[in-house]
């Protein structure tokens, strides 16, 4: 078996697809390719909408409580924060492969920096870093095993939650500054979410709920922004790929589809991670509904081989047959 760094340093040979769907199912991948920039953008607007009335309601609430209360109310609201950014970085991910707008790709980009803005990602910059990912993937110019190379992501143990969070920790600091450099285009990126949360988020406070009110939203949302967002971006990364067992995409990556990944980790349907990589043109209000039509209709092949998790430590296991996972996915364990 070849290690991951093995793998990074053999010749620059991209590993082969790995799956080929029946012919049936070829009408029903095509119409999962269709766009709706109008879902998308909806979707974008209804995160945000939570995000800053959560944001700004723990900060109102948070100044009338007794002090006991306040952190539990500023961790409750990083929380949903992170959770929310999580899925703007998710949006914007599908805005690299133009699944907002296929066929009109500067609507594509403008609408994305609706989801992008918030979360301090410079599109152009990351779209060309991630179709790198997808175009080279598993030779040295494949800028994720880089990554899992440099933070020996497939060795962070996942025997118990404390050995677990133990290897995320120490990887912590690493992984953020990467990530910086990945998508940050210009200064102006970097500056951008903090403009958006005074405007959207710290001075509405204010006017509501006076300057307590203020100074907490604004340190719930800098505590779920830049402590607990990247974290749970790290746990969702290091989750999606296993090089160093496999020769094709369909085997190197994972899908995470249990109850805590598709409502945490990875909102949005970015835990369908595999079949992202086979057709990086379906959009994430189509992409579940196209993995429930492949396990159904190609029980043998996609239904049986598919590598995924239901729980975050879980590692990777196959499917025993059509439905076997949709069963499992509806339970997850950390």
């Amino acid at each position: 078996m070849h290690t991951v760094e093995q793998k990074s340093m053999a010749a620059d040979t991209r590993y082969k697809r790995g799956y080929t769907p029946p012919e049936s199912a070829r009408a029903a991948i095509r119409q999962a390719h269709r766009t709706s920039p109008w879902i998308s953008a909806s979707t974008a607007g209804l995160d945000i909408a939570v995000l800053v009335a959560s944001t700004i309601g723990c900060g109102i609430l948070g100044s009338r409580v007794p002090l006991w209360g306040i952190p539990f109310l500023v961790v409750a609201g990083a929380l949903v924060v992170a959770r929310f950014c999580r899925a703007l970085e998710n949006l914007v991910h599908e805005g690299s492969h133009f699944n907002w707008s296929r066929h009109d790709r500067r609507l594509n980009d403008a609408l994305v920096l609706a989801a992008a803005v918030p979360v301090g990602a410079g599109i152009g910059e990351y779209r060309l870093g991630h179709l790198r990912h997808h175009g080279k993937f598993g030779t040295s110019a494949d800028p994720d095993l880089a990554r899992y190379v440099e933070l020996d992501l497939e060795g962070v143990e996942r025997s118990s939650r404390t050995a677990y969070l133990r290897g995320l920790v120490t990887r912590f600091g690493r992984y953020q500054l990467g990530w910086v450099r990945e998508v940050a285009s210009g200064p102006y990126v970097v500056v951008a979410p903090f403009c958006w949360a005074l405007l959207l988020i710290v001075l509405p406070s204010a006017l509501l709920g006076g300057l307590g009110a203020a100074s907490l939203s604004g340190l719930i949302w800098a505590l779920g922004f830049l402590v607990l967002l990247p974290f749970l971006r790290m746990i969702a990364e290091s989750s999606e790929h296993v090089y160093s067992d496999a020769e094709t995409v369909f085997d190197a990556t994972i899908s995470n589809i249990g109850f805590l990944q598709r409502w945490v980790l990875h909102p949005h349907n970015d835990g369908y991670h595999t079949l992202h990589h086979m057709w990086p043109g379906v959009p994430h209000h189509r992409i579940a509904r196209l993995h429930r039509f492949l396990v159904r209709n190609d029980p043998t092949g996609y239904g049986s081989t598919l590598r995924y998790r239901t729980g975050v430590r879980q590692n990777p296991v196959r499917s025993s047959g059509a439905g076997g996972h949709e069963t499992r996915e509806k339970n997850s364990t950390i």
